[in-house]
C-alpha cells in the first residue's frame, strides 16, 4: 500500500537539490551508497520500492555497461594492467574511475525518480501556480508531466482499435515495426489536435488571467519548511563550494 508524504513539493525537490549536490562534489564511494540505499528505505517505506528498483535498473544498467566499456575496457590508463585481452585491458584506474562516475550518476537518477514517485503531480502543479512564477510555466510542466501518461493511453485505445481490425497482428520484428508504424502516425495526428482544442480552451478563458485568480486546490505549507527550503537550496550552492575548497587546501 502506497503512503504519502505531507510534505511541500517544493520542500522534497529542494532536499533532493542539496543531497545531490553535495553527494556530487563530495566524490566519496561510500556517501553515493549510503544515499541510495537511503532512497531505497524511503522508497520502501512509501510502497515504491519495486517501482523504483525496475526504473532505476533499466536506466543504470547501460550506464554502467558503457562507463566501464570506456574506463575499464578499453582506456589508455598507461597504470599497469590487472587483465588483458588483445586491446582490451582492465586497470585499477580504471575500474575505480567507472565506479566512481557510476554511482555518482547512480545517485541523480535514484533521487530524481524517488521524488518523481513521492511527489503528487497535481500538488507539484499548484504549488508552481501558487507561486510569483509566471503561469505558463505552470501550464508547461502539468502539459509535459501529463503528456506520456495520456500518449499511453491514447496508442493503448489505438492499438485495441487496430486489433478489432486485425490490422499489425504479425508476431516477430516484424511485426513490431509493423504496429509502431500504424500506430504512430494516429498517435501524432491526436496528439495534435488536443493540443489545438486546448489551445482554443486556454483562449476562451483569457489565459495567462490578468489580476487576482481564485484557486480551487491549496497545498499546505509553513513558515518551518520555507526556512527549511531556503536552508537546502543555500547549503546546495555553498556545500559544494566548501568541498571543493577543502579538497584544494587538502591536496596542498
Amino acid at each position: 500500500m502506497s503512503r504519502t508524504i505531507n510534505l511541500h513539493p517544493f520542500t522534497i525537490l529542494a532536499l533532493a537539490v542539496a543531497v545531490v549536490t553535495l553527494t556530487t562534489a563530495a566524490s566519496q564511494w561510500w556517501l553515493s551508497c549510503a544515499v541510495i540505499v537511503l532512497c531505497l528505505l524511503i522508497a520502501g517505506w512509501a510502497g515504491h520500492l519495486k517501482k523504483l528498483a525496475v526504473l532505476s535498473g533499466a536506466i543504470l544498467l547501460p550506464t554502467f555497461v558503457s562507463l566501464l566499456l570506456i574506463h575499464g575496457l578499453i582506456s589508455r590508463d598507461p597504470s599497469p594492467a590487472m587483465a588483458q585481452w588483445g586491446p582490451l585491458r582492465v586497470t585499477a584506474h580504471g575500474l575505480e574511475v567507472a565506479l566512481s562516475l557510476g554511482l555518482r550518476t547512480a545517485v541523480l537518477v535514484v533521487v530524481g525518480l524517488l521524488c518523481g514517485l513521492l511527489v503528487d503531480k497535481h500538488q507539484l502543479v499548484a504549488a508552481i501556480d501558487l507561486s510569483p512564477v509566471p503561469p505558463q510555466l505552470g501550464y508547461l510542466l502539468a502539459a509535459t508531466l501529463f503528456l506520456a501518461p495520456q500518449m499511453g493511453h491514447k496508442q493503448r485505445q489505438i492499438g485495441e482499435a487496430q486489433a478489432l481490425r486485425r490490422v499489425g497482428t504479425r508476431k516477430g520484428i516484424t511485426g513490431w515495426f509493423q504496429r509502431v508504424r500504424l500506430r504512430a502516425v494516429p498517435l501524432v495526428l491526436a496528439s495534435m489536435q488536443d493540443a489545438q482544442d486546448r489551445a482554443v480552451h486556454l483562449s476562451a478563458r483569457g489565459f495567462p488571467a490578468a489580476g487576482v485568480r481564485t484557486r480551487l486546490r491549496t497545498v499546505p505549507d509553513s513558515s518551518v519548511q520555507r526556512g527549511f527550503r531556503w536552508t537546502a537550496l543555500a547549503i546546495a550552492v555553498l556545500g559544494p563550494v566548501l568541498i571543493l575548497a577543502l579538497t584544494r587546501m587538502g591536496s596542498h
